[in-house]
């Protein structure tokens, strides 16, 4: 799954045969320090996302919670909807 934000892009994946827990992988050092601040931030030889957390299930929920509540809605468009 790839979450992006105003400020990083995201790519989860799983960690393998291990159901509780996964890889959040980032182009951003400072925003996976933020959301994730308790977890060591690893370097990788990716160059789309060089850096990564593992995290349990749990704290990955905690994180996507922190970044709804951070969602801007003022830069959406209205969107009209008509049902015939």
């Amino acid at each position: 799954m790839i979450i992006q934000t105003s400020n990083a892009k995201f790519l989860i994946e799983s960690c393998g045969n291990r159901k509780d827990c996964v890889f959040i992988n980032s182009n951003s050092k400072e925003e996976l320090g933020r959301f994730f601040g308790s977890l060591d931030v690893l370097e990788t030889n990716s160059q789309e996302y060089p850096f990564q957390v593992k995290s349990c299930k749990q704290e990955f929920a905690n994180a996507l919670i922190i970044m709804v509540k951070e969602i801007d809605y003022s830069h959406f468009w209205s969107l009209d909807l008509q049902f015939i």
